[in-house]
């Protein structure tokens, strides 16, 4: 492994170089969801539909066009204290890519004949999450364990979203200054042409644009909703934990891991093994710089619902006693599914992005050793949880 960090005129550089000819580029803006007040909530993500749509020199069609006929893949994506696009292309077409990233990240045109039409589109995004039973549960579960405007979705509200216009895109993608921005790229390239296209296009953000640290308030609920239409219940138990920059992130997702996480943990188990209560039984585990959170989930019978929640809570309950054998396997379940997500290049520069905004990028490479330190205690303490919440769909 080679991996090199540096600045180049303010914006943060990352670079792990690999053999295989392929090569992803990803631009990280640290303005993400979490920036946002009531008002705008879910201007990172139109902004992030809007860079697609075109720039001062390609249309949306040659942008998607010059990836996807060179072989590669364009995508983006937003989150609490992230927005990211990027490409995965040959390691030939390097240029193709990073001109391509680049450019829609600093030049998007925003129109307003293109924003009206991708309105549209974010706005059918957001009913066919109502109509996805699991994902609407999930986005009420964080809603119940935050306050607004954090705790609303990083979709925002048909409300919100109606009312964002040309104006306020520009003025939230002047935001991205040389100090929020993070190039990541992860493949074959050199990092001299890297560092060269960074200074050809970033180097036009503005100096230094300060984020204020985002408001997030921790809180507890209930939320039950009857719908027509579903023949199964959906059950959501959400409770706090560590984030992305504190220690306890590591003992988190080794708990998680037993609780929730494929055929042997504890839920799958329980629930649908041992009782065949439910289809889908899993538990989440949700992490950034600023905050952290496990949801528990399951799809069941409407008359099996306080029967599931009563497993779910025993079995939190009874990882304040976990073995250190169990600790240990699931050690190894963590550090086996990081090795085998190295395979794909995309998702370590993701997670490089994420690491360096959260601490430092270098904490990626001591995922291991951070895994393997983690003492017994630190996970039975994650299971001491005072409040949590708790959100269900029934069929009438």
């Amino acid at each position: 492994m080679e991996f090199y960090k540096t600045k180049v005129d303010g914006v943060t550089v990352l670079f792990e170089k690999r053999r295989l000819p392929i090569v992803t580029i990803l631009v990280a803006s640290k303005v993400g969801s979490a920036y946002e007040n009531n008002n705008n909530k879910g201007i990172s993500h139109l902004l992030e539909h809007m860079v697609f749509k075109g720039t001062k020199t390609k249309t949306a069609r040659q942008i998607s066009s010059s990836i996807e006929k060179a072989g590669g893949i364009l995508n983006g994506f937003t989150a609490e204290e992230i927005t990211a696009f990027w490409c995965k292309v040959p390691s030939k077409k390097f240029s193709v890519g990073a001109d391509v990233i680049f450019d829609i990240t600093m030049n998007p045109l925003l129109e307003k004949k293109e924003l009206e039409k991708e309105r549209k589109v974010v706005l059918n995004e957001i009913s066919r999450t109502y109509d996805i039973p699991q994902k609407y549960l999930l986005d009420k579960t964080k809603e119940l364990l935050y306050e607004k405007p954090f705790g609303l979705s990083v979709l925002g509200t048909e409300k919100t979203v109606s009312k964002i216009g040309k104006k306020e895109l520009e003025k939230w993608h002047s935001l991205y200054g040389k100090e929020n921005l993070i190039v990541s790229v992860v493949g074959n390239a050199e990092f001299d042409n890297i560092k060269e296209k960074v200074e050809e296009y970033l180097s036009k953000a503005k100096e230094k644009v300060r984020l204020k640290k985002p408001l997030i308030k921790k809180r507890s609920g209930c939320f039950t909703e009857k719908r027509d239409g579903i023949k199964q219940a959906h059950i959501a138990l959400g409770f706090h934990t560590f984030s992305l920059k504190e220690k306890g992130r590591y003992a988190s997702e080794i708990f998680n891991a037993i609780l929730g996480e494929g055929m042997s943990s504890r839920l799958f188990q329980e629930v649908r093994e041992k009782r065949g209560l439910a289809y889908a039984i899993t538990s989440y585990l949700e992490q950034e710089k600023s905050y952290g959170y496990v949801v528990a989930y399951a799809g069941t019978k409407k008359e099996s619902v306080k029967k599931v929640r009563e497993i779910i809570l025993k079995e939190i309950k009874k990882m304040k006693e976990v073995s250190v054998k169990e600790i240990e396997e699931a050690k190894e379940q963590k550090i086996g599914n990081w090795q085998l997500e190295l395979e794909a290049c995309e998702k370590t520069a993701t997670a490089l992005a994420f690491q360096e905004i959260a601490t430092k990028a270098e904490d990626f490479y001591d995922y291991e050793r951070k895994i393997l330190e983690v003492k017994p205690e630190e996970v039975r303490k994650i299971a001491r949880i005072k409040n949590y919440s708790l959100a269900v769909i029934l069929p009438k």
